[in-house]
């Protein structure tokens, strides 16, 4: 495997931005034209931190079905938006950049996100072809096109009634005002915005369900295809529901939500194979 830790900087990052790759080598001696998807994986932690808890467990689980991942410690507070999305950007841009080197199918690149992460991959599932973003990244919009988006318990909405509205402060700083309705990612979705995995917990008593849900209805509306699965049971931030990734008082182990990842193995297979 190879695992490398790059620097990823951009105007207003903080100086502790970085790539981590989890890229798999050739390990089947067949064939030297192989190519594999990668899932950019970005943790959750309220834009103020990134989790641990959604970050190297998650791309172990890619790895063991067979796909490349990395994992964006992304720009929090105090650096403030774009600073975070166009790390993911330029993010792409070197994974894209090393599509030969490392194998990488460079038409199966989707970005994963967990609560703050969550808004994070949605956002550059929303804004990856707006011109700040290429002129950031030094590409062209194409070269950013994700294929595929994966959300888990996302922040979505800044709608203050729904929102995790800590989050959206810590993303914008000063700018909230200005800023907080274009952060509403409800209201952002066009048509290029790609298929995407969303799941979410009923329980949710800090980004409430209603954030996946009215993203998954505006997917609707833009006939986007989505594959949608609301537990009934669950707080915030499960990550993968299990022992492994427990909470010392194991709050974060729901048995009920364990399929999420075979869901979404099921989900990848049948849209991006191998």
């Amino acid at each position: 495997m190879i695992c490398k830790k790059i620097s990823i900087q951009t105007e207003n990052s903080s100086s502790d931005a970085y790539l981590e790759t989890y890229i798999l080598e050739d390990f089947l001696d067949e064939n030297p034209e192989w190519k594999r998807p990668l899932v950019l994986i970005c943790p959750g932690g309220a834009y103020a931190m990134t989790s641990n808890r959604e970050a190297e467990p998650v791309a172990l689980q890619f790895n063991a079905m067979g796909y490349h991942a990395a994992v964006l410690r992304y720009s929090c507070a105090p650096a403030v938006y774009p600073a975070a999305l166009h790390e993911t950007a330029l993010s792409v841009k070197y994974l894209r950049d090393h599509e030969q080197q490392w194998h990488i199918d460079p038409e199966k690149i989707l970005i994963m996100g967990f609560s703050a992460g969550g808004h994070l991959a949605a956002s550059y599932g929303v804004f990856w072809q707006e011109p700040h973003m290429a002129e950031a990244a030094g590409c062209t919009s194409e070269y950013l096109r994700p294929q595929g988006l994966i959300l888990c318990y996302p922040v979505i909405s800044s709608d203050e009634k729904i929102a995790h509205t800590e989050s959206i402060r810590n993303l914008l700083g000063d700018s909230y005002e200005a800023l907080k309705a274009k952060m509403s990612l409800e209201n952002q979705v066009t048509g290029k915005v790609p298929k995407t995995f969303i799941w979410h917990t009923f329980e949710d008593a800090t980004v409430p369900f209603w954030n996946s849900f009215r993203f998954v209805q505006a997917l609707g509306e833009k006939k986007i295809p989505v594959e949608y699965h609301l537990y009934p049971q669950g707080i915030h931030g499960l990550s993968l529901a299990t022992e492994s990734v427990a909470h010392q008082d194991k709050s974060t182990v729901e048995e009920g939500c364990q399929s999420w990842m075979p869901l979404l193995k099921s989900w990848l297979m049948r849209n991006y194979g191998l």
